[in-house]
């Protein structure tokens, strides 16, 4: 069996990462589509995870494998860009603050396991604390990585090997989304709307993801990694 490049399984990362991570928090409970819940409802969300354990923690368990394959994939991605031509500094930086932002998911997202095992009336109550701690790490994750992805996209701009147009309108749907998450942490009343028109916005970086990703694989492994 043949050596797979660097390049090559980083994109594949990129690609399929964004993919799982999204799918399985589509399938979610108290998401989207099985017994959805806005994210202001504390114990209407905790019910729908409680009532749909093992649905749960596998949705969960894929969303955090999933994302932390999106860091894979940026990271071999940044190093290509680090270590010639332009765009140096804004690609480490905004992989950096991406880094934050998507670890703060996914320890919202191991707050979900936690979630999951409140059966009772009471342990749902009793838990309504803990489910506050994943909602303040899911606002500042999208703040971090809407940040993040601006100045990641703004440092691809600069490079030949990267279109610019896609590098730009990247880095305008990703200072969306940050803003977005900070309105919602602003305005209580309209957090939920807020938090539905970042999370749509996000759907567009699962494509530019994607996008990299194809790139990135057809890319040779720069010599230092030969």
């Amino acid at each position: 069996m043949g050596t797979i490049s660097v390049n090559r399984l980083a994109g594949l990362s990129l690609i399929f990462g964004p993919i799982i991570a999204f799918v399985f928090f589509l399938l979610e409970p108290g998401g989207l589509l099985i017994d959805s819940a806005v994210v202001s409802d504390a114990v209407g969300t905790i019910t729908a995870k409680s009532s749909n354990a093992l649905l749960t923690n596998v949705t969960n368990t894929a969303i955090i494998l999933g994302l932390a394959l999106i860091l894979s994939g940026l990271y071999a991605l940044m190093r290509n860009v680090t270590l010639q031509g332009n765009g140096k500094a804004l690609a480490q930086m905004g992989f950096f603050m991406v880094f934050v932002g998507l670890t703060g998911w996914i320890l919202a997202s191991g707050i979900d396991f936690i979630l999951a095992d409140a059966q009772t009336d009471d342990e749902i109550m009793a838990t309504v604390p803990v489910y506050a701690t994943g909602s303040a790490l899911l606002y500042a994750g999208g703040i971090t990585l809407g940040f993040g992805g601006f100045i990641f996209a703004l440092g691809l701009s600069t490079r030949e090997d990267f279109n610019r147009i896609i590098s730009l309108l990247a880095a305008l749907v990703s200072l969306a989304v940050m803003v977005f998450f900070v309105l919602a942490v602003l305005s209580n009343d309209n957090s939920d709307t807020f938090i539905s028109l970042a999370r749509g916005f996000y759907v567009l970086l699962v494509i530019w993801y994607g996008y990299l990703g194809v790139g990135l694989m057809n890319r040779p492994d720069p010599d230092l990694w030969q």
